[in-house]
């Protein structure tokens, strides 16, 4: 038994030994390996981008980028002078960088879309959208349901389709989208102007989660989309509180007459936070009309409210200066009277008054 520990030592030492000798040349030669494949990359991405900068300039594929698009060992360097072009380039440039892009790597790109690897399929889905070379529906609906980064990538794709019909496939996807960060959509809607109303006046009506509303509703105010007022009033009672705050606030960005009866019940809500929003889209309206809500709001316990009542009886001009100016001057509560004083005390100092 004694005899036996140290050979069976030895063996363990001699093991050890030769794994981290062979470890050593594992990572001494991968790291060889890689430092060839970068060094390989970056030569021919200087030739394609020399290349390509000669297309650009004479308008036609010179000889050299024809060759390359033939080999499938340059297409990953072409693929990324591409991109780095697309973000610099305008105009004509970028019509010749889309015929490369065509004719080098569309056809690969499209393939790229259907593999089981889904870091292929991500950047496939990226670059048909940059651009603008998007498959048939089919496939595109298929990326709509598949991991969040690509239906992320697959939602900006769509948003480069012309008419209504991208439109429609992105709220689709904002439809069935469950993960949380649903705010991927907000700059696709939002850019698209106009063109979304009867879309967002669809999904009104579908029962949507909370989130999805709220968010809906504020870009409703946001663009601004005025002819959406009926539907977004109509969730004015709705009974979760952060649904109310985007309607008061998109109903002050709409600026319709009609809403002030609905923004005076608004004033009365149970929450502060409410009743803040209803006060400054009242304000918005400039409606003499609210003189007495609005002075009733510098009563308020929450100093938002107060806040946002003395900003509307500004608003209101000459009247809405005397009012503040008899609030500043009464003793009974005193915080109302700090909130007259401030904002009186404001406007002299501008010289508005």
């Amino acid at each position: 038994m004694s005899s036996a520990l140290p050979a069976l030592i030895s063996r363990s030492l001699l093991f050890t030994f030769f794994f981290s000798v062979a470890l050593l040349a594992f990572i001494i030669l991968r790291r060889l390996v890689v430092q060839r494949r970068d060094a390989q990359f970056q030569a021919r991405y200087l030739r394609l981008e020399q290349a390509v900068l000669q297309a650009i300039s004479a308008g036609e594929m010179p000889q050299s980028l024809a060759a390359a698009l033939k080999r499938r060992s340059c297409r990953a360097a072409l693929t990324q002078v591409l991109i780095d072009f697309l973000e610099i380039i305008s105009g004509r440039g970028r019509e010749v960088l889309k015929v490369i892009f065509e004719k080098g790597l569309k056809d690969e790109c499209l393939r790229d879309l259907h593999s089981r690897f889904f870091v292929r399929r991500l950047k496939a889905t990226r670059l048909v959208g940059l651009f603008s070379v998007l498959p048939d529906e089919s496939l595109l609906l298929s990326l709509l349901k598949d991991k969040p980064l690509i239906r992320l990538a697959a939602v900006h794709a769509i948003a480069q389709l012309p008419g209504r019909e991208s439109l429609a496939l992105v709220f689709q996807a904002f439809e069935q989208e469950s993960c949380p960060k649903i705010h991927i959509y907000t700059n696709i809607i939002f850019g698209a102007g106009e063109r979304v109303a009867p879309f967002i006046r669809a999904c009104l009506t579908k029962g949507l989660p909370v989130e999805k509303l709220c968010l809906l509703i504020e870009l409703a105010g946001a663009i601004p989309l005025p002819s959406l007022y009926p539907d977004v009033a109509g969730y004015a009672g709705h009974p979760n509180k952060e649904v109310r705050i985007k309607v008061a606030k998109a109903l002050g960005k709409f600026l319709t007459p009609d809403s002030y009866e609905i923004l005076e019940r608004m004033a009365d809500d149970k929450e502060w936070e409410v009743q803040a929003q209803a006060l400054k889209a009242i304000g918005n309206l400039k409606n003499a009309g609210a003189l007495v809500l609005l002075t009733r709001g510098l009563y308020s316990p929450s100093w938002y409210v107060r806040y946002n009542a003395r900003d509307g009886l500004l608003s209101l001009g000459p009247l809405g200066i005397k009012r503040l100016e008899e609030v500043s001057s009464q003793k009974a509560d005193r915080f109302a009277s700090d909130m007259a004083a401030m904002a009186l005390e404001e406007i002299s100092y501008s010289g508005v008054w």
